[in-house]
C-alpha cells in the first residue's frame, strides 16, 4: 500500500489508546510520524501501543490527558512543543457514550458524555488552533450516528453533532494559515465503542454493508492518513462518511 508522506511529522492523537485510536496511531507511527498517544485512564494499554510501535520501527510516546481538563490540554499541547518543537497534526478522537433513552436521560448521563465529547473536543480544537503549526491538520472523529441515531443514542448523536460544527467554524477561522480542518461520521467499527451494541444490530448492520461485514480501526485509520497527508490540501470544513456504505 502507498504510504501518506508524513515522515517528520508530529501528530497527538486523543484517546489513542482505543479501538480507533491504536489502529491511527499504528498507522501514523508507519508513516514516519512521531505519535503522541494520549490517555486518560488506560495508561497500560498506551504504553503496549507505544512499545507496539517502536517495534515496528515507528516513534511514539504515551500522554496522559483527560480532556475534560483545560489545563491538561494545555499541559499536553505544551510539552510536546517542548519535546519537538512544533505540532503538525491533531486527531480529536476522544470520547464516550452513554446508551440511554431520553426518557432516562438524568443530567447527570448528559454530564459525562458533554464533558468529554463536547467540552473536551472544544479544548482539543481551540489549542489546535493556538499551536499547530502553520500547514498543519486537524481531523476529528465524529460518528453516523448524527444523521441516523438509534433508539438510546440520541445524546451521543448530539454530542457528535457539535463537534462537526466546530470544525467546520475552525476551518474558517485557520485556512489562511494553511490548515486544514475536518471531520469524519464513521460507522459500526469493531474494535470500538460499537462493540456496545447488541449482536442483532451488529448483524443487521454488517449485512447492510455491501462488503458484509463490520468496519475495522484500520478502515478508518487509512482515511485519517489521507486527511492528514499533503494530499489531501484542498479538502476543508468537510464532514466525510466512511461506513462501508452501511447506513
Amino acid at each position: 500500500m502507498t504510504r501518506s508522506n508524513l515522515q517528520g511529522k508530529v501528530a497527538i492523537v486523543t484517546g489513542g489508546a482505543g479501538g480507533i485510536g491504536s489502529g491511527i496511531a499504528s498507522r501514523l507511527g508507519e508513516d514516519g510520524c512521531t505519535v503522541i498517544v494520549s490517555y486518560c485512564s488506560s495508561r497500560d494499554a498506551a504504553e503496549e501501543l507505544v512499545a507496539k510501535i517502536a517495534e515496528s520501527g515507528g516513534q511514539a510516546e504515551a500522554l496522559s490527558c483527560d480532556v475534560r481538563l483545560a489545563d491538561q490540554v494545555v499541559a499536553l499541547f505544551d510539552e510536546v512543543r517542548r519535546r519537538f518543537g512544533h505540532i503538525d497534526l491533531v486527531v480529536n478522537n476522544a470520547g464516550t457514550i452513554i446508551p440511554t433513552p431520553l426518557a432516562d436521560a438524568e443530567d447527570a448521563k448528559y454530564d459525562v458524555v458533554f464533558d468529554v465529547n463536547v467540552r473536551g473536543g472544544l479544548h482539543v480544537l481551540r489549542e489546535a488552533a493556538r499551536q499547530l503549526a502553520d500547514g498543519g491538520r486537524v481531523v476529528s472523529i465524529s460518528s453516523t450516528m448524527v444523521t441516523a441515531p438509534i433508539a438510546g443514542g440520541g445524546i451521543y448523536a448530539a454530542s457528535k453533532a457539535a463537534i462537526e460544527a466546530f470544525s467546520r467554524a475552525l476551518a474558517q477561522e485557520v485556512g489562511q494559515r494553511g490548515i486544514t480542518v475536518n471531520a469524519i461520521r464513521v460507522g459500526p467499527v469493531i474494535p470500538g465503542m460499537f462493540a456496545k451494541a447488541p449482536p442483532e444490530r451488529q448483524s443487521a448492520l454488517a449485512a447492510a454493508s455491501p462488503f458484509k461485514r463490520l468496519g475495522n480501526p484500520r478502515d478508518v485509520a487509512d482515511f485519517v492518513a489521507f486527511l492528514l497527508s499533503e494530499e489531501s490540501r484542498w479538502i476543508t470544513g468537510q464532514v466525510l462518511t466512511i461506513d462501508g456504505g452501511a447506513l
